[in-house]
């Protein structure tokens, strides 16, 4: 049975607030008493358990906000004033419907990754700005 002080490690560890060290800190432990416990199995197993419930928890969320990404994405796609932005973004837009990533055709002198990001953020923040 795990005691008070492995299961105060393991909540402080999985919930990614606290490094390894800080959390023995926290229960007034050494450092190298976090690998010898590493030695137990039950303590392994609840720290796996408890990781991967946050990691779950981390892809329901990601998933949950994906509707309002895709929008935003669009809002990009058909607002923008800059054809080229405009053009790759809709580009993109239709390779990924049709399961083609990273179809991105490059401008004759200009390489795929230069893709000018603070563009993109600065027009998703115009947008935002204006359904504010």
């Amino acid at each position: 049975m795990l005691n008070e002080k492995k299961i105060n490690v393991i909540e402080m560890i999985a919930t990614g607030d606290f490094t390894i060290s800080e959390a023995m800190a926290k229960v007034g432990m050494d450092r190298t008493t976090y690998y010898k416990w590493k030695q137990d199995v039950e303590f392994m197993a609840e720290l796996n358990n408890r990781l991967q419930d946050m990691k779950t928890q981390a892809s329901k969320d990601f998933v949950s906000r994906l509707p309002k990404a895709l929008e935003e994405y669009w809002k990009i796609c058909l607002s923008s004033t800059d054809v080229r932005t405009k053009e790759k973004a809709l580009s993109y837009w239709i390779d990924r419907s049709l399961g083609r990533i990273g179809n991105i055709q490059a401008e004759e002198g200009r390489n795929e990754d230069d893709i000018n990001i603070e563009d993109i953020l600065s027009n998703i923040v115009k947008i935002n700005n204006k359904s504010a």
